[in-house]
């Protein structure tokens, strides 16, 4: 399931929800606020910023009678850093992504799957941007901190082909926290052989910024 797909099902699962069709009326909107890092991580990195994208889902779904406009807003930030492959050159193959989405709650309840989600479930969604991921196995468990919090992040390693074709045994490290009304989730993907990296990953995460 792509990034887009978890939006879409995040829709669904709100307005198909027992109860929720008699209490939402006309157009509703749920929008999260960017997760980005802040220059001082990237610059000590020397990760830069390639993309921040605004992911908006609109659905319209008739129950009972009526029809309901749900709109969700999600938001996408990526990092890159140039790392030197033999035969190869230069290619963007060491990753950092942060993703926010709204909890999108209705009467007390959250309806965004991704708040279920274990670190292994979102390593296997965010992911799937790749050509493939195999061979997915659990390495070790940490507890660092992203946006003032306390937060498990776990590491994976895996075969990592990219859609360029680029083949590699990769390191992957996923964490979630809540953070002021959204899910704020944050990946890192880079060959394993690349020294250095996990440090910059941890560095990476205290650099998250999100909301006001």
């Amino acid at each position: 399931m792509t990034r887009s797909a978890v939006a879409g099902v995040l829709v669904a699962a709100l307005v198909l929800a027992s109860g929720c069709t008699g209490v939402l009326s006309g157009p509703v909107t749920f929008a999260a606020s960017e997760a980005t890092v802040g220059d001082a991580a990237l610059q000590e990195t020397g990760y830069e910023h390639n993309s921040t994208e605004k992911m908006e889902v609109s659905r319209t779904f008739s129950a009972a009678g009526q029809s309901k406009e749900v709109e969700v807003t999600n938001w996408i930030s990526e990092y890159h850093q140039r790392v030197g492959l033999p035969g190869v050159g230069d290619q963007k193959v060491a990753v950092f992504a942060t993703f926010a989405s709204p909890k999108v709650e209705v009467l007390g309840k959250s309806f965004n799957p991704l708040g279920k989600y274990d670190n292994r479930q979102l390593a296997e969604q965010f992911t799937s941007q790749l050509k493939s991921v195999e061979d997915v196995r659990k390495v070790s468990t940490q507890n660092r901190t992203m946006l003032g919090k306390t937060t498990e992040v776990t590491k994976f390693e895996a075969t990592v082909t990219t859609a360029t074709g680029i083949q590699f045994d990769a390191a992957v490290h996923v964490t979630k926290v809540e953070h002021e009304g959204d899910y704020v989730i944050a990946l890192a993907v880079y060959p394993q052989k690349l020294p250095g990296q996990e440090e910059k990953v941890y560095r990476l995460l205290r650099g998250v910024e999100h909301g006001e």
